[in-house]
Parts: structure tokens; sequence; C-alpha cells
């Protein structure tokens, strides 16, 4: 009847009519939720002394049915004890109040709990990392404003202090630690975020996640965000899609998505899935390479050994290799040149695009260099960790002598934690290593195993 047209007079009448049964309809289905909300805090009161009870209950089982349980009351008062299962020492309780805030973060009271605790810990440093759980929980949940303030709170915090931007790689790793596709719209999330733009350890950080759960949806995510990020974290994506669906698109993300859009629907994750000798799928014909090694990153760190027993032949080899891995780089990569032998000497203070100009004054920076002196191997890794890039190549023929660390083993460690939350890709390159097993082959093969690299050994 309203489709069709009335006089003035009627039209009004019947628009008055009509708003006025709006009104009553929205005001007595308000009394109603209300009604019910009063009804449901009632039984949450009186169930709450018990629930509060088991959570106390020496026994894992009991503590988890107790947080089941609170499944049914959608309201702040449960956040409080869902929280208490969040800090529980039994990991699976702690995963059982995690699955329950997720079915109930459709709720904006919840949701606003969460976030009212997620900002307090946020705003006490000491504790923000127990923000991570309430923070997955939001990135989760189906209301986008809630999606959105969880984003800014992330960025927020790792923004403000380098704790802060731990909290969003601890996020991460959680998320792909549970190994559930329901993790993969907070993913997806963390994808959108400042963090994920600006910082390269979240980019990666996300995409081992995504890889970590074994669900169509998850490759869905990897494709979708691989135009969001290049170099070693979409290397790191394209060796999972490759490995798991068998299609061998390099590092095209427009390839990958138009055959995710024809193929997608269909595609079923395989049962069991086989992980690849590391970077073997990712290359293609027009990445460059460094004694084999691949080039991939957009940022990158070559080590050059320039020691006394770098003397002769070596020395010779190792300039001509890095004078045709410097040439071969895409203007677009930004590089930098760091040579040590008993001291460190860095080419440039910060790292320079790959112009023909730059690329010309870093062939004349590497002819200059001469082999004398000891291998300080730890002083010119950390300097080479001090840049803004995703991976570091670093070349030696000898076992670290000299410097502020010696031993192998305490250099591994050390640069390996450094390394941690930079998540910086270290190839390795070992010349005249000797035997297989020997000090200096073990030292590299350690350190590149240990930070996502590759090792090679370089005989001759």
């Amino acid at each position: 009847m309203i489709g069709w047209p009335l006089p003035a007079l009627e039209e009004a009448r019947v628009r008055s009519t009509w708003r006025y049964t709006w009104f009553a309809c929205w005001l007595g289905l308000v009394i109603v939720q209300g009604v019910r909300g009063g009804d449901r805090g009632d039984e949450f009161n009186q169930v709450k002394r018990e629930i509060q009870q088991r959570l106390h209950s020496k026994y894992p089982e009991d503590r988890i049915e107790a947080l089941q349980r609170l499944e049914s009351y959608p309201l702040s008062g449960a956040v409080a004890l869902l929280q208490y299962g969040l800090d529980d020492p039994d990991e699976k309780v702690r995963l059982a109040a995690y699955a329950t805030l997720l079915k109930l973060n459709g709720d904006e009271e919840v949701c606003k709990a969460l976030l009212q605790r997620a900002r307090k810990a946020e705003y006490r440093k000491r504790e923000n990392q127990a923000a991570v759980p309430l923070l997955g929980v939001l990135l989760a949940s189906e209301l986008p404003d809630v999606r959105r303030e969880a984003s800014e709170l992330l960025d927020k915090s790792a923004a403000s202090t380098k704790n802060g931007l731990q909290v969003v790689l601890v996020l991460a790793d959680s998320l792909g630690y549970h190994h559930d596709a329901v993790d993969v719209r907070p993913l997806l999330a963390l994808s959108k975020t400042q963090a994920f733009a600006r910082h390269f350890s979240v980019r990666r950080a996300v995409v081992d996640a995504l890889t970590q759960i074994a669900d169509r949806r998850a490759i869905g995510a990897l494709i979708d965000i691989m135009d969001k990020m290049g170099g070693e974290a979409r290397a790191d994506a394209v060796e999972h899609l490759a490995t798991i669906t068998k299609q061998i698109y390099g590092m095209d993300a427009e390839a990958w998505q138009q055959w995710w859009a024809e193929e997608g629907e269909t595609f079923e994750y395989p049962a069991q899935k086989k992980h690849a000798p590391y970077r073997s799928v990712a290359l293609n014909t027009t990445i460059g390479t460094y004694y084999g090694l691949p080039l991939l990153a957009e940022k990158v760190v070559f080590v050059i050994d320039t020691s006394g027993s770098m003397a002769g032949q070596k020395i010779v080899a190792a300039k001509r290799e890095l004078i045709q891995a410097i040439s071969g780089l895409p203007e677009n990569v930004q590089f930098d040149i760091v040579a040590f032998n008993g001291s460190v000497t860095v080419w440039q203070k910060q790292l320079v695009k790959a112009t023909a100009k730059m690329k010309k004054a870093a062939v004349a920076f590497v002819y200059d260099r001469e082999a004398r002196s000891n291998t300080a191997s730890f002083d010119a890794l950390e300097t080479a960790l001090s840049f803004d890039t995703e991976a570091i190549y670093f070349l030696s023929d000898g076992a670290p002598y000299g410097g502020k660390i010696s031993d192998p083993g305490e250099i591994v460690a050390t640069i390996s934690a450094i390394n941690k939350s930079r998540r910086i890709s270290i190839y390795t390159i070992g010349i005249g290593a000797g035997l297989p097993g020997s000090s200096l082959d073990l030292f590299l093969m350690t350190l590149a195993e240990q930070n996502q690299g590759l090792y090679r050994r370089v005989d001759n």
C-alpha cells in the first residue's frame, strides 16, 4: 500500500501512524530485552558463586566446565571470571576461557568490558601482555567498530614502546599456536593495522601464524594479503602456498589471486602436508642470487669477512660474487655493506636504494677492502642487526676470533636473542669451512637455522 501514490494528507496520516507503530514496537522490544537482560543478570548472580568456587578447583576439568557455563551469560560480570581463566596455569583451561570469549564477542556489553580491560592492561606497561588474548577476541568480533577500536589500541601500543610491539608479535604467535580457523579473522584484522605496514617482524609473524592453520580460509587469507607485503614475508607465504596447493606462481601476487578466484571455492586443504626445503619453491627466473642463495628481501645487508685468512684467491672471489649480487639488485631494493676483520667498517649509515649511482659507489667500496687482522664475527653481526633490514648475508672463512664475543655458541645464542623480535633472515656463507661438523661449519649452519636463513658451503 505504501508503494502507491497517496494524497498529501493521507500520506502524512499513514506516515504518522507508521512512525507511531514503529516506535511502539521498538519500545516494546527494548522493554522485553531489558526484562530478559535483568532475568539473565539475576540468574547469573545466582550461579556466580558456584562458578567461582569451581574456578578454584584443583582439577582442570572442573575449571573448564565452569568457564564453558559462562557461554550462557554475555555480561560484563562474566568477563571478569573469564579473565581469571585466561590467567590459569593450565594451558587447556586458558584455551577454554579464550574459546568461551570468542563465542561471546558478538555482544556489545561483553566487548565493551573487554576493551576496558585491554586498555587498562595497555596503560600498565608492565602488564600489557595480559591484553594479548583480549585483543585476539576483539579482533575476531563480528562487530566492525569493535575490530576498529582493537586495531587502534594495538597500533597505539606498538608505537608507544618497544614492549608494545612485542605485544603485537605475541598476539600473532598465539593465534598461530592455536591452529584454529577461527583465528583467521583476527589475523586478517592484524594485516590491516599500521603495525603490519610499518614493521617487517609483524608481517612475518602474521604470515607464519596463517601457515600454521590447516584450513582453506587461511590459504585465502595468505593470498589476500600478499600484495600488502614483499620480500622475505611474501616469500614465506609463497613457499607455504606452493607446498599446500601444488601451484607455482612464484612471487606474483596477482597470479595467485586470479587462481584463488577461480579455484578457491572448491579447494580442499590436504589432510597431510609436506614441508619443502626452505626457499626451494619461492624462486623464479627474475630473482637474483648470491652464492646460490636467493635475494628475496626488499631490505638487505651484506656482511663480508676481510680478515687476514681471506687474503689471496678467497678475497678476490668473495669480492667478485658480492659485486655481482649488488649489480643485479632491483632499484626498489635498499641495501648496505658491512666489512669486518678485527674491527667493523660500515659503508653507509643507513640503507640506500639500489640505484645505478649507489651500486657504483658500493662496488668501489668493495674493491677497496683489504684482507688483514682478526675475525670479529659477533661485532659484525651485531652491527648488521642494528639496521632496518629483512635479511643479512654473512660471509666468513674462519671461526670467530676477537671482538666482544668469540665463542661460536655464545654468538649464536646472543644474536638469536637479539633477533627474536626482529625476525630477520640470516643467510650464511662459509668459505673453505673445512669438513662438515667443523667449528666454523657448525657455527654458520646453526646461526642460519635459528634465524630463518640458509647456510651455503663454498669449498673452493
